[in-house]
């Protein structure tokens, strides 16, 4: 009987190890699933957001960010120009449909023809020249994308007024200001389509940063000398890191064009550029979900704070106190300013997403220790 219930007890063991590794291996798919899922319900809630629709750019910043970082974070390459990627996929698909009058499937593989032929081009000029001329020439070629698209070649860009009218997929129906997908007579929600596409998207990357390319991309970050005393050749890496980083920006640009329903100029500004540095830095470059947590931080504080007027203590229910805050929210910029440069200062790299992993591991930790002990 003792036999037969250690064997039990061991296979017990085996299969919760085995778990637990499978849970592990997979985090970074399983987390961007519960991501998707739990996202609108969370911002719809009325005392956050109080509506859902916030959720579909926020999620295709999430993957922007996402994309960025695979420069940053795991290449070590800081790029002042990357918007120039978000708009190329924005505006490519933006001509296609409003002035060819092409599928939106075409429109968005040329646009990511186009980014990663771009990306491709610009990085063989641009990182073999050490990191400060790197992103001082990122931000020229962005300079040159905004002024492009500003100028109005052939009149296919707009201009100031970017692209609006036609630039939606005719399986795109829009009530009430919601959008919903229309597909061999089913009817869903736009938000689920945007969902599929930025899972797809996250783990496309994953694959790429859990590759045998990824983690030579780390190691060339680490230590580039070592490196390419190993036999890398660094300059091909980052090329194609920076090739590839391009290509997924623009595969959020073509997700945002459909969402936006058009493009327009802002996409193509340093601001855009400067706004997914931030994100990154603040949500923590060292992890895959730092820039995500970065981005919801940053697009969930602007609605957030933009419409908070009023603070009721100590709750809306049982007011004591209220304090008009209006005033002072309107440079919601300011505070989250300031929240970036405290992270920057405890944690750099760790970010909040590092610093949020950090206390869950301690708390696990202690909680594991306490139940060993009894």
């Amino acid at each position: 009987m003792s036999d037969r219930s250690g064997v039990s007890e061991a296979f017990d063991g085996l299969a919760s190890s085995l778990s637990v590794a499978t849970l592990e291996r997979y985090s970074v798919p399983i987390g961007a699933l519960l991501l998707v899922l739990v996202l609108r319900p969370l911002v719809s809630m009325d005392f956050l957001l109080g509506y859902g629709t916030v959720a579909n750019t926020i999620l295709i910043w999430m993957l922007f960010a996402a994309s960025f970082n695979l420069l940053l974070g795991y290449s070590g390459l800081l790029s002042f120009g990357h918007a120039m990627f978000l708009g190329t996929g924005a505006y490519v698909t933006a001509i296609g449909l409003s002035r060819f009058d092409s599928p939106f499937v075409l429109s968005a593989v040329v646009a990511l023809l186009l980014a990663g032929v771009v990306a491709y081009l610009i990085g063989r000029i641009t990182v073999q020249k050490g990191e400060i001329y790197f992103a001082m020439l990122t931000l020229a070629f962005g300079t040159t994308a905004h002024f492009i698209a500003n100028y109005n070649p052939a009149e296919l860009t707009g201009g100031t007024t970017g692209i609006a009218g036609g630039a939606v997929p005719a399986w795109i129906e829009t009530e009430r200001g919601l959008k919903y997908v229309s597909l061999g007579g089913f009817q869903f929600d736009w938000y689920w389509l945007v969902a599929a596409a930025v899972l797809l998207g996250l783990v496309v990357l994953w694959q790429i940063v859990r590759s045998p390319f990824g983690r030579t991309l780390i190691a060339i970050r680490e230590n580039q000398e070592l490196a390419r005393a190993m036999g890398i050749n660094t300059y091909r890496y980052k090329v194609w890191a920076f090739t590839l980083s391009g290509i997924i920006a623009a595969y959020a640009g073509t997700i945002l064009e459909v969402n936006e329903q058009g493009a327009t100029l802002s996409l193509l500004t340093v601001t855009t550029s400067g706004d997914v540095i931030l994100m990154t830095v603040l949500g923590g470059a060292n992890y895959f979900f730092g820039p995500v947590a970065g981005a919801f931080i940053w697009l969930f504080a602007e609605d957030y704070l933009t419409d908070f007027e009023m603070l009721v203590l100590p709750l809306k229910e049982f007011p004591i106190a209220s304090f008009e805050l209006a005033g002072v929210l309107a440079y919601w910029q300011f505070f989250l300013g300031l929240l970036f440069v405290v992270f920057v200062l405890v944690a750099p790299r760790e970010g909040a997403w590092g610093l949020l992993r950090g206390g869950v591991e301690r708390l696990y930790d202690r909680i594991r220790t306490e139940s060993d002990d009894v």
